[in-house]
């Protein structure tokens, strides 16, 4: 419970399986994931989401609220019994509540973690204007003869290799049929150990024409952790930028 709460993921080798393709191939498959979602004018239009659910975390159902505001303000709302659980991104610092931790006061989150939260901020993604964002996008060569691989479902996937302008990489697979993200792969040193974090998102829906997953699946180190389930979907509600600021400790 203690990993799960506190966490929200040789060169020439690699290089051998970074598919030197045209940039526009690359771009084509990230118009067609924007597409995908319900097309970029509507996803630019958005300016908040409230996404409400449960998760299911070591035989427990929990409420959970996640309220995200454009360009990367992000809250997240965990309630254990009559104690709350909150990680959030004010645009600037990474921060957290964690009272199974010991922490009822608010302390600001450092080093990796810090930094998967500010990236998990960005409200529009990492795909969506990642020129500009100073990061780069290489689709790695799968073993099927149009260079996708399969995941252990059997589905088809095309698989994008994410480096952000501070170094950091991650892994995005996008269904090689429509276009939707169904995992990512992350890894995130803590407390002296790697952890590599798969996310799986499944079940999309339409929320005024936005396709949002309603089962996202948590996996670390192979072991699944944490399984969340989307109840309701809420764009564009007024949040003041107060919600995601870090409270004075006491």
């Amino acid at each position: 419970m203690r990993k799960v709460l506190h966490l929200a993921a040789t060169a020439a080798i690699a290089l051998l399986y970074v598919s030197p393709v045209a940039a526009q191939s690359v771009d084509d498959l990230i118009a067609k994931n924007l597409q995908a979602r319900g097309g970029e004018a509507k996803l630019r239009a958005l300016t908040s989401m409230r996404i409400t659910g449960s998760v299911s975390v070591q035989g427990m159902q929990l409420p959970m609220i996640v309220t995200a505001k454009r360009p990367n303000l992000m809250r997240q709302e965990m309630q254990i019994q009559d104690k709350k659980v909150v990680t959030a991104f004010d645009g600037e610092k990474a921060w957290m509540i964690n009272p199974m931790m010991g922490a009822d006061a608010p302390q600001e989150v450092p080093g990796p973690q810090a930094e998967m939260t500010r990236e998990q901020s960005d409200f529009d993604g990492p795909l969506m204007d990642y020129k500009a964002k100073g990061t780069t996008v290489e689709l790695v060569k799968g073993d099927g003869p149009d260079g996708t691989e399969k995941l252990a479902d059997g589905s088809k996937v095309f698989k994008l290799k994410i480096t952000r302008k501070g170094g950091r990489t991650q892994y995005v697979y996008l269904d090689a049929e429509s276009g939707i993200e169904v995992k990512t792969t992350n890894q995130i040193e803590q407390g002296g150990q790697t952890y590599s974090i798969e996310t799986e998102m499944a079940d999309y829906r339409p929320e005024n024409g936005i396709m949002v997953p309603h089962s996202i699946r948590n996996i670390m180190n192979g072991q699944p952790i944490m399984q969340m389930t989307v109840e309701k979907v809420e764009f564009n509600l007024p949040i003041e930028d107060a919600l995601f600021k870090m409270p004075a400790k006491q």
